[in-house]
């Protein structure tokens, strides 16, 4: 059983771009390569989605950004919504 959790009213009025809301949700790190990774679905499809990788031990749901608007280019569908993560890799 998945539990939802609503975002706080104040943290998405705060927020305008991903990247503004990735940086509050990682911390970069010099040695690393940031990935970002991002979910467009319903919300309910999305959350699936993140504690499905969570169950894989991908990132943990809170990682991930809280829901985020959907002004951006990248245009989701009718009901669609979008979280995003940066994952961190070796630099090469």
């Amino acid at each position: 059983m998945y539990t939802s959790f609503l975002t706080t009213p104040a943290l998405t009025t705060e927020i305008t771009t991903p990247e503004s809301a990735l940086q509050l949700y990682s911390v970069p790190k010099p040695d690393r390569e940031p990935v970002k990774i991002l979910i467009i679905g319903s919300q309910s499809a999305v959350n699936t989605i993140i504690h499905s990788l969570h169950h894989h031990h991908f990132a943990e749901p809170f990682e991930w950004t809280q829901f985020l608007p959907t002004d951006r280019p990248i245009q989701p569908q009718l009901h669609e919504s979008m979280r995003a993560l940066v994952k961190y890799l070796p630099r090469q």
